[in-house]
């Protein structure tokens, strides 16, 4: 089925890098292939720049996917392409990771972090990144305090889990922090299925991490337990042995059909448009999807939350702070922004 998709919807619509698109289709792109990895190279540096900067500081981080999830699976940090950096912190060290960035050129993009707690609180509690753009290099950086908007466990849970499974992976003559193997699956996993798999991107991610890697399955299935994330795993199951059915399904303590939801997945895949206006029905399609990817009730209730407050509105500075004026600002702030009256 991907052989079937050219070189520029996987390239562009699904973002595989040429490498990647050359070991799918058999080709050989020669002087693509290095033009692109001259690139990831230079934003490699740029990401040790910025390490350097964050270890003088004290300032505790891990990075997510990029350079290290490329480094993981095919031995080299340059085979993926990434657009921005996706870096972890504590809530605690979100302002003095900020003003580093800050002081290195980088400029707030859509959001401000505060001056006021009270809005610094409300952004941490409502949140889980910041982006921030450097306009002479080109690139983003977005700071993480969460992995997801919505509770797959609770706060603490899920920092100890996170805690007892990051280890320390080097290049470059930098030593950076990244997830242990089974966690950082299953993140790329929960990901995936909460963005109905639409870059193929991300499956090819775990095709080729499946294929390379060897993962202990109890460990898996332990992690999906805390996190109830079975369902995510099955709809990850379901893409998969529609585009890549070689690949063996990833395991389950407990059997699932989640037909239905892999069915919305595929559909999204197939869209030429990544991001289309949506009609008032695909939007309680993707609510109703969102809504039924884990059982639990701090689950389905953060999703609410996020549909009738609107993270975005957090850039008015003249809305009071308290969560209380967001969710009735809510239909005005989307009325604002349609219009482009900011």
């Amino acid at each position: 089925m991907i052989r079937s998709l050219s070189r520029e919807v996987l390239h562009h619509r699904h973002r595989l890098s040429h490498q990647q698109i050359d070991q799918l289709l058999n080709e050989n792109t020669g002087k693509k292939f290095l033009d692109e990895k001259v690139q990831q190279l230079n934003k490699i540096s740029l990401l040790i720049e910025l390490s350097k900067r964050l270890k003088q500081e004290d300032i505790w981080f891990l990075v997510l996917k990029g350079p290290l999830l490329s480094q993981r699976i095919y031995g080299d940090p340059t085979t993926r392409i990434w657009k921005d950096f996706d870096l972890l912190t504590k809530p605690t060290l979100v302002g003095p990771f900020v003003s580093v960035l800050l002081e290195m050129g980088y400029q707030h993009s859509k959001v401000d972090w505060p001056e006021s707690e009270k809005r610094q609180k409300m952004i941490l509690h409502f949140g889980k990144n910041l982006e921030l753009y450097n306009p002479k290099t080109g690139i983003s950086v977005e700071v993480h305090w969460k992995l997801f908007d919505d509770r797959l466990t609770d706060s603490a849970t899920m920092w100890k889990l996170m805690g007892d499974n990051t280890e320390e992976a080097s290049f470059s003559g930098e030593t950076f922090k990244r997830f242990s193997l089974e966690f950082e699956l299953l993140y790329l996993i929960i990901h995936g299925s909460i963005h109905a798999w639409f870059r193929l991107k991300w499956l090819v991610d775990l095709k080729d991490f499946l294929e390379k890697q060897k993962i202990n399955e109890e460990k898996f299935l332990f992690l999906c337990s805390r996190l109830n994330a079975y369902r995510f795993v099955c709809i990850c199951n379901y893409v998969m042995s529609i585009y890549f059915p070689a690949v063996k399904p990833l395991p389950l303590k407990k059997e699932l059909n989640c037909k239905k939801l892999g069915e919305v997945a595929i559909e999204d895949i197939r869209k030429e448009i990544v991001h289309p206006t949506y009609t008032f029905s695909e939007t309680v399609r993707a609510i109703r999807y969102k809504m039924a990817l884990s059982p639990t009730l701090r689950y389905k209730l953060d999703v609410l939350r996020l549909i009738t407050f609107g993270k975005p509105d957090l850039q008015f500075s003249w809305v009071p702070d308290h969560p209380a004026f967001f969710y009735l600002f809510r239909p005005f702030g989307l009325i604002i922004r349609k219009v482009g009256k900011l």
